[in-house]
C-alpha cells in the first residue's frame, strides 16, 4: 500500500485538474460514453477524444488527446497526443506520442510513451516491452521499471525495482530499492530510506549513490520533562495573570482618578459639606448607601417593565451607575484628606487632587487582598454613596450640615 497517501492524492488531483482544463473547450471535441466503448483498429479520430464508460479500448488512431474514465482502460493503438485517465486498471500497449497521466489500482505500460509517465497507483509496471521517453513520476505501493526510462525516476514508492536503463537520476522515497542485474542508471541514485538499497551483480550506477536516512522519531517526553513543562506553563500563566491584573488595576485607578478630578472641578464647593456629612454621620451614611444600593435597582426594573417608563428606566440606570462610581471615588477622596490631615473646608484644586490620588491608591491596594478586598470595596461604595444621598437629602430639606 502507499507509503505517502498525500502524494497519491496530489497526483490524482493533478490528473483530474488537467482533464477538467482540457474539457473546457469540449464542444469542439469528440465525446463518447457508454457501458463498453471501443475505438476499433483502422478508425482515425482527428480530434481530442473523451471517453466515459466501464470498459474502454482504443485500438485505432487518435490525432489528439485521450481523456478517459472507466473501470478498465486499454490503449492499444496510436495516440498522437496525451493520455489522461483514471480507472481501476489501465494498460498501455500502443504508442503515445506525448505523456501519460494516470491514476488507478494497477497500471501496466507495455508500449511506447514519448513524454512523461505520471502514475498514482497501488502497482505500476513498465514491462520489458514498454518504455518512457522522459520522466517517470510515481506514487505507488510497488513500482517496477523493466523497460527503459529516458530521463529521471522520482516519487514515493513502497518498493522500487529497476531492471532497465534510466537516462537520468533516480530520486525516490522508498522502503526498499532494488537494482536488478540489467539496471543501468546514467545519473545519481538518491533514496530516502531506512534500508540500504540492494544492487545485484551486473547493475550499474554511473553517478553517486546516496542514502538519506529519515530522522528517528522523537521520544515522548519523560515524566520529569513533562512535569517541568507543566511547571513552566503554570508559571507563565500565573505571571501573565499577575501582569494582566496589574494592568487592569492601573487602568481602573487612572480612570477613577480622572473621573475624580472632573468631579473636583465641577463640584468642589460641595466637597466640604460631603466630607463633614461622612465624618459626623458615618453609620447613617452606611445605612443610606445600603438602601440606595439595593432599592434603586428594583425601582429601575419596575420602570423598565412599564412601557412608558422605559426612558425613565434608562435615565435611572445611568444615574445609578454614576452614583455608585462617584461614591467609590468620594470615599477615596475622604480617606486621602484624612491621611493628609487636610482641613474639611479645603477647596483648593491641587490639595484635593493630591488627597484623591492618595486615597484611591489606598482603596485599590486594599481591594487586592482576597475577601477583605471585596468587603472593603463594597464598604467604600456604600459609605461614599450614603454620604452623597444624605447630603442631598439634607440640602433638599433645607437643613445645613
Amino acid at each position: 500500500m502507499f507509503r505517502n497517501a498525500g502524494r497519491f492524492i496530489t497526483l490524482l488531483a493533478a490528473v483530474l485538474a488537467i482533464t477538467l482544463i482540457i474539457i473546457a473547450p469540449a464542444n469542439a471535441a469528440d465525446i463518447r460514453n457508454g457501458q463498453k466503448l471501443d475505438i476499433p483498429a483502422g478508425e482515425v479520430v482527428n480530434d481530442d477524444l473523451y471517453l466515459f464508460g466501464s470498459g474502454i479500448t482504443v485500438d485505432g488512431t487518435v490525432n489528439g488527446d485521450v481523456i478517459a474514465f472507466g473501470d478498465r482502460i486499454a490503449i492499444n493503438g496510436q495516440v498522437n497526443g496525451n493520455v489522461n485517465g483514471a480507472a481501476n486498471y489501465i494498460t498501455v500497449k500502443g504508442q503515445v506520442r506525448d505523456s501519460v497521466r494516470a491514476a488507478a489500482s494497477t497500471i501496466d505500460i507495455d508500449g511506447k510513451i514519448g513524454g512523461d509517465l505520471v502514475a498514482a497507483a497501488s502497482q505500476v509496471n513498465i514491462t520489458p516491452g514498454g518504455s518512457v521517453g522522459r520522466d517517470f513520476l510515481v506514487a505507488a505501493g510497488t513500482a517496477r521499471a523493466d523497460g527503459t526510462v529516458g530521463k529521471d525516476i522520482r516519487g514515493s514508492v513502497g518498493s522500487l525495482f529497476i531492471n532497465s536503463s534510466v537516462g537520468g537520476n533516480v530520486d525516490v522515497e522508498s522502503s526498499d530499492v532494488k537494482l536488478e542485474s540489467a539496471a543501468s542508471i546514467s545519473g545519481d541514485l538518491i533514496y530516502k530510506s531506512e534500508n540500504k538499497a540492494e544492487q545485484a551483480e551486473g547493475s550499474n550506477v554511473k553517478g553517486q549513490v546516496k542514502q538519506v536516512v529519515p530522522p528517528p522519531p522523537q521520544p515522548a517526553p519523560s515524566g520529569e520533562a513533562t512535569g517541568q513543562m507543566v511547571g513552566w506553563a503554570a508559571s507563565a500563566i500565573v505571571i501573565f495573570a499577575v501582569i494582566l491584573f496589574i494592568i487592569v488595576a492601573l487602568f481602573k485607578y487612572i480612570a477613577a482618578l480622572l473621573t475624580g478630578i472632573i468631579f473636583i472641578l465641577i463640584a468642589r464647593k460641595y466637597i466640604p459639606g460631603l466630607v463633614e456629612t461622612l465624618k459626623s454621620k458615618p453609620w447613617p451614611c452606611l445605612g443610606y448607601g445600603a438602601l440606595f444600593f439595593l432599592l434603586a435597582p428594583i425601582a429601575i426594573v419596575i420602570a423598565f417593565m412599564l412601557v412608558i417608563g422605559i426612558p425613565l428606566g434608562l435615565i435611572g440606570l445611568s444615574l445609578y451607575i454614576l452614583a455608585v462610581y462617584l461614591g467609590h471615588i468620594f470615599t477615596g477622596l475622604f480617606i486621602g484628606k484624612w491621611m493628609l490631615r487636610q482641613h474639611a473646608d479645603t477647596i483648593s484644586v491641587g490639595p484635593l487632587i493630591g488627597a484623591l490620588a492618595l486615597g484611591l491608591l489606598v482603596v485599590y491596594v486594599i481591594t487586592i487582598i482576597p475577601l477583605i478586598g471585596c468587603l472593603s470595596d463594597l464598604a467604600a461604595v456604600l459609605f461614599g454613596l450614603g454620604a452623597i444621598c444624605l447630603f442631598i437629602k439634607t440640602k433638599l430639606g433645607g437643613n445645613a450640615v
